[in-house]
């Protein structure tokens, strides 16, 4: 058995983080294990070829399915992951967007010591070379490229005037607190190639000789001498093999893999294990519960100018793609939405409940993925950024290949399906306003029936999906469900910690990625003081 300092299980987007600042001294020895492939391919360093080419492509995204949601009529949701170094972060819509200082300080209430916006901010900015400079809330210099979106379709203006028209504030910055009004996108992006964490932080610490990555290599595992994590037993190319962390093991494998993992390594509510016949080294009740995502719906108008899905043709993606190799520009270099807004639903003063995103383009997010239409169309996407209802993750098998069972339960209650309506409603009357209206065809989905609150109310229990932001699921705090503690170290055990999104115990409040790679930040550091 081959031993390390440390084994990172995921090099996804905050795994990809905490090997990279591990190995800065040059001496800790640091193993990585992904399950994926690699990520260098045009479906991941183009922008826009990520929609068509990477999302619910079995090369690139693991296509998660949820089980039916009791909920919304059963509706089975598509949750796609990325299967490549850098994880979600390789085939995500590039948002880069923090939350609001509220989300981190309610962290800090709920016992996680440390986590409050002002000590987390020094890792938001240490993280980061904006493209705008330093300021108090940004910094330059750091792994992660963020940047100005580089090519802007004319809707997408005319979307954000007619928000202003509305009397939503425009702002220069949606990072800045407080989180509210509307502007441009921020993408994780460099020279307009996506700038996944693994290309970031990964690629350039491979060069280091104390860190080794493996892909596909499927972890079975952990092993445990008593209650201490002494390693890792994985699979790859047909042979399963162990690695010792002397250590600490760090799961960074993600909202849906991590708490599988610790199950399968008998980490979790032992009546769970125990059907499983898998013997319980750690009775943990929290592991898998907690599962939060930001409900949303995908709003669809057809157009009565040329709009970026109907100009990728055979013609279109070779003029606009040469646009790309040689510039770095075009609509091949747009991340998924140009356009965000943030807002409280119902006026008045208080933190913004729901997020806009406009997208110069038309498409159904479908069960099976994202499905361009074939006619000019823009579409609006609705989050919910604080929702109530709660959901899970479960095991199916004690097959370590098999998949996970999540269960969304996305309105189990009902205040989040009143305050979706509301959103929905008012994002109608957006497309309805000048000077977006002029060039607005027809409402698509939902379609002219759609009017009455029963009738929206339907709709959205059909239509309404997960926001692709799933959180939760290994929550940090201390409580009796909290999975790890305030340095994410697993409670009860030794040697092993989780770091991913499944750590915040409540979801922040906008596009999850940064706070992954804050995370990431977060407990490489302490995971250092701590040796």
């Amino acid at each position: 058995m081959t031993a390390w300092d440390y084994i990172v299980v995921g090099g996804g987007s905050t795994g990809c983080v905490v090997a990279s600042r591990l190995t800065e001294d040059g001496r800790s020895r640091v193993l990585v294990l992904e399950a994926g492939g690699s990520d260098r391919s045009l479906a991941v360093s183009m922008p826009a070829a990520g929609l068509v080419l990477a999302l619910s492509n079995p090369r690139y995204d693991w296509g998660f399915k949820a089980e039916p949601d009791p909920t919304r009529d059963g509706r089975e949701d598509y949750m796609p992951r990325g299967k490549v170094l850098g994880g979600t972060s390789a085939i995500n819509g590039m948002s880069y967007v923090r939350g609001q200082p509220e989300d981190y300080d309610g962290w800090a209430a709920l016992g996680c010591e440390g986590w409050d916006f002002e000590s987390v901010l020094p890792y938001f900015k240490r993280s980061e070379n904006n493209e705008n400079g330093a300021d108090a809330y940004h910094g330059a210099g750091g792994p992660l490229s963020v940047s100005n979106i580089r090519s802007l379709h004319p809707l997408s203006d005319d979307y954000l005037r007619a928000c202003v028209a509305m009397g939503i504030e425009r702002v220069a910055d949606i990072n800045t607190p407080p989180q509210a009004g509307v502007g441009y996108v921020p993408a994780t992006q460099r020279r307009g190639r996506r700038h996944s964490t693994g290309r970031a932080y990964l690629r350039p610490a491979m060069r280091r000789r104390n860190l080794r990555v493996l892909t596909h290599a499927h972890i079975r595992r952990v092993l445990f001498d008593g209650k201490r994590a002494t390693g890792v037993e994985y699979t790859r190319r047909d042979r399963t093999e162990r690695a010792e962390a002397t250590r600490a093991v760090i799961v960074c494998a993600g909202t849906y893999a991590s708490p599988q993992l610790l199950m399968l390594s008998g980490v979790g509510p032992a009546s769970q294990l125990r059907a499983f016949d898998i013997p319980v080294v750690h009775d943990l009740p929290g592991v898998g519960e907690n599962l939060q995502d930001h409900p949303g719906l995908a709003q669809t108008c057809f157009a009565s100018v040329p709009t970026y899905n109907t100009l990728m043709g055979p013609l279109g993606a070779l003029i606009y793609g040469t646009q790309w190799l040689l510039a770095g520009s075009g609509p091949a270099s747009t991340p998924h939405a140009q356009v965000t807004a943030f807002l409280r639903c119902e006026g008045g003063e208080g933190r913004s409940d729901l997020q806009y995103m406009f997208t110069p383009a038309g498409y159904d997010l479908s069960a099976d993925g994202p499905v361009l239409f074939d006619r000019p169309a823009v579409t609006g996407l609705i989050n919910l950024l604080r929702p109530f209802s709660r959901g899970r993750v479960g095991l199916a098998s004690a097959d370590p290949l098999a998949r996970s069972t999540i269960q969304p339960n996305l309105f189990a209650d009902e205040r989040d399906l009143e305050l979706l309506l509301a959103g929905a409603k008012l994002q109608r009357r957006l497309f309805r306003t000048e000077p977006l209206a002029r060039s607005i065809a027809g409402d698509y989905r939902p379609g002219p029936d759609v009017q009455t609150d029963d009738e929206w109310r339907a709709y959205l229990r059909e239509n309404a999906l997960s926001g692709y932001h799933p959180v939760g699921t290994c929550k940090m705090g201390r409580d009796d469900l909290a999975v790890v503690d305030h340095r994410l170290r697993v409670r009860g055990l030794e040697n092993l910690h989780v770091a991913d999104a499944s750590i915040m115990p409540t979801i922040v409040s906008g596009n999850p990625l940064a706070t992954c790679v804050m995370i990431g930040e977060k407990v490489a550091d302490m995971i250092r003081g701590s040796d």
